[in-house]
């Protein structure tokens, strides 16, 4: 019976290594600026771009005319860090890149925003692994838009 226990106690941490080293890849290697922008979102449903207007029908995030350049990214980490589950990674110059955990099995989203020369924000929130996120992207971009237009960051 012992041996029994041991054996199912070995199997069962070896299945639960497996299962996290699964679910919390790296950081992709698409990750930062690229002339302005930000990487496409690949073919699924766990990604959300406003620059490239991905899915369908996103809204740009817009920036108010009154906020200087050097002042826009200081205060948009401000709130990005803030927000529940988000760990900012970098904050400088036009880039930020923060990692959003989700709150019980603990996956990584990467959320991006880049200062486009536009002085439109592109944000972009994808998740490391799987093919579907149950609306978790969409709904933390449209709480950072919520956020930065209460801050009246965004027209």
């Amino acid at each position: 019976m012992i041996h029994r226990m041991k054996i199912l106690r070995t199997t069962t941490m070896l299945l639960a290594a497996l299962f996290a080293g699964g679910c919390w890849g790296g950081p992709p290697e698409t990750l930062g600026p690229q002339n302005g922008n930000l990487a496409p979102c690949p073919g699924t449903p766990n990604c959300v771009h406003s620059g490239l207007r991905h899915p369908d029908g996103t809204k740009g995030f817009f920036v108010r005319g009154s906020i200087g350049r050097g002042d826009l990214m200081p205060r948009v980490a401000e709130i990005v860090g803030a927000m529940e589950r988000t760990t900012l990674v970098t904050a400088n110059g036009d880039y930020l890149h923060a990692e959003a955990r989700s709150k019980i099995l603990r996956f990584v989203d990467d959320l991006e925003i880049v200062v486009s020369p536009s002085r439109e924000l592109i944000v972009r929130s994808a998740s490391r692994v799987g093919r579907g996120d149950m609306g978790v992207n969409a709904a933390r971009v449209e709480e950072l838009r919520r956020l930065l237009t209460e801050a009246e960051i965004l027209r």
